[in-house]
């Protein structure tokens, strides 16, 4: 299954195009979502989501899937622009079809290096281990680890389906 997980930000979205087979990650693509300064609001939600677009059409997942929003309460403006970003990107999932799901930073964290409060460098630095290979950026490396945290979900959930049906 091709599953597509995003960092979803203003000026950076993240994304890391995956196939997952049981608990088997692997990368197909990485890839950032860069909108310029000069650019208004509605111009950059329209970019973000045509590149987004683009990438679906490209790669045809079935899956995508997002990180929840979080903003320190001293932010809330930060949080009103995220979440819109997060809806541009969201919307994606009825055009297209896509199943969605969510998880937490500290959830993703958790899936991929069992430590739900390390930061953005740590994912980075973990998953360049994995590859052997330099990756684009954090913001790569947490999309990554959203659809690890995915996988998970997959996994416990088969697992839940055999324990019924043996019932």
């Amino acid at each position: 299954m091709v599953v597509l997980g995003v960092d979803v930000g203003l000026r950076i979205s993240g994304y890391a195009v995956c196939e997952v087979k049981n608990l088997d990650v692997s990368l197909i693509k990485e890839g950032e979502v860069k909108t310029k300064p000069s650019m208004s609001l509605p111009k950059k939600l329209f970019f973000i989501h045509k590149k987004f677009i683009d990438v679906i059409n490209e790669y045809k997942p079935g899956v995508l899937v997002l990180e929840k929003l979080y903003s320190h309460y001293r932010h809330p403006t930060t949080v009103s622009l995220l979440a819109q970003v997060r809806g541009v990107t969201l919307l994606l999932a009825e055009e297209y079809d896509l199943e969605f799901y969510e998880y937490s930073p500290t959830k993703a964290r958790k899936s991929f290096l069992g430590r739900g409060s390390a930061d953005s460098s740590r994912v980075k630095k973990m998953l360049e281990g994995m590859l052997g290979k330099p990756v684009l950026s954090q913001h790569t490396a947490d999309a990554f680890s959203l659809v690890v945290a995915f996988s998970h979900t997959l996994k416990i959930k088969r697992f839940q389906d055999d324990w019924k049906n043996k019932r």
